[in-house]
């Protein structure tokens, strides 16, 4: 397929619009430096009895009690592993494989990510009830649907708290507390990997058991995730071998990851009201002088002052978004066109937005713009200019059937 290139293209490589954040973020400086330091000088194996194994083991150990301090928990619930995905696949086939005598009925939400739907799906094949809750338009749990659905026989409850496309805050408190009420022994999970350290989530205060975490989603390495499990909690190890993570996950710990994992936790956590005021500036300004700019333009899934912060997808009426994501690059401008991890499944265009009823074209005519630290009003003042000149000139293009 040819994309169509404006002639004067306004941005260059030196002044970059990055507005892809939900798909992973640019290292801090202080997260670098971290990293940096551990590669240099502390080397060592944690696992080696002398001194400069006890050096890197250091670091892993002030990582671990820093995501737990995020997440009040004890440090001895908190895991390393290589990433979200491994977090929640873990979660979900461990609490599957601990519960099975008791019952085989999960319940979820629809438009999950991968890392969520795909191991559910797995279970179903091997003969489990996945049910699915019921939601209102904007893609939000109907807490009543959730406590009607749950069964004696349910053993897992898992979901997002902040979907990765559409920026929906998901109700995972009080969905905690109906499990406290209604079902104490039906094990909770929750993929935090959008929200943790951005906002709040407390897994012992909330009755959360398990809980997936990233570090690439807040300005620190990929290959690095931290799950969080409840302290009397057994659930299996799948990765056998040295008995790494007091014998839950072995191999070799990625120690300059790790402790790029836990710079990135801090500097999140406690620039986190900082951060949110300056990411939904920016989300609620570029939305509004979009909409005042160019005809055809609405928001998917949540009102945008009531989804995540650093999240908006939109609907440009008339434009296919794989087009438009590749012009708005010629200006030096990222966005996306659907889940990252989605993309890789060209027959899977965006769950989250099949998930809301939209139709082939509408999904299509979609993107998704997300923000970080880093963002600010004159970018967003560029991406209005750059889409005011390219967006009527795409549509002078596209097909009459589809305007």
């Amino acid at each position: 397929m040819s994309t169509i290139k404006c002639e004067e293209p306004m941005e260059t490589a030196l002044n970059e619009i990055y507005l892809d954040n939900g798909a992973t973020t640019k290292p801090s400086k202080g997260v670098v430096a971290k990293m940096r330091e551990v590669l240099e000088a502390a080397y060592g194996n944690p696992s080696s009895l002398h001194r400069k194994g006890q050096e890197a083991e250091r670091y892993v150990k002030e990582a671990r009690e820093t995501l737990a301090q995020v997440l009040q928990a004890d440090p001895v619930s908190v895991y390393f592993t290589s990433g979200g995905t491994e977090c929640s696949n873990t979660a979900i086939l461990g609490a599957a494989s601990s519960s099975e005598r008791r019952g085989k009925h999960i319940l979820t939400l629809r438009g999950e990510h991968p890392a969520t739907s795909e191991p559910l799906k797995y279970l179903q094949e091997q003969g489990w009830e996945i049910e699915y809750i019921g939601t209102d338009e904007q893609g939000r749990a109907d807490l009543e649907d959730f406590r009607c659905k749950l069964r004696e026989d349910t053993v897992l409850v898992t979901c997002l708290q902040v979907n990765n496309e559409t920026g929906v805050i998901q109700p995972v408190q009080e969905m905690g507390g109906i499990l406290r009420e209604c079902a104490p022994h039906t094990l909770f999970h929750v993929d935090a990997v959008q929200s943790f350290a951005k906002m709040e989530i407390f897994p012992r205060k909330w009755n959360i058991d398990l809980l997936s975490s990233s570090a690439h989603k807040i300005h620190g390495p990929k290959g690095v995730g931290g799950l969080y499990i409840r302290r009397d909690l057994h659930i299996p190890s799948f990765i056998r071998g040295g008995g790494q993570e007091r014998q839950f996950r072995s191999g070799t710990e990625n120690v300059p990851g790790i402790a790029g994992f836990g710079q990135a936790a801090k500097e999140a956590w406690d620039e986190r009201r900082r951060r949110q005021e300056s990411m939904q500036c920016c989300k609620l300004y570029l939305y509004e002088q979009l909409r005042k700019s160019i005809d055809g333009i609405t928001h998917n899934g949540p009102e945008p002052r009531e989804g995540a912060a650093h999240i908006l997808n939109l609907r440009i009426k008339g434009v296919r978004s794989e087009v438009l994501l590749h012009a708005l690059e010629d200006y030096g401008i990222y966005v996306s066109s659907g889940s990252a991890c989605a993309s890789n499944k060209p027959d899977v265009k965006s769950p989250a937005l099949g998930a809301l009823g939209m139709s082939a074209e509408a999904i299509d005519e979609s993107v998704r713009v997300s923000f970080s630290k880093d963002s600010t009003l004159d970018e967003m003042d560029r991406v209005v200019k750059a889409c005011t000149e390219i967006i009527p000139m795409l549509r002078r293009f596209t097909p009459k059937g589809r305007r």
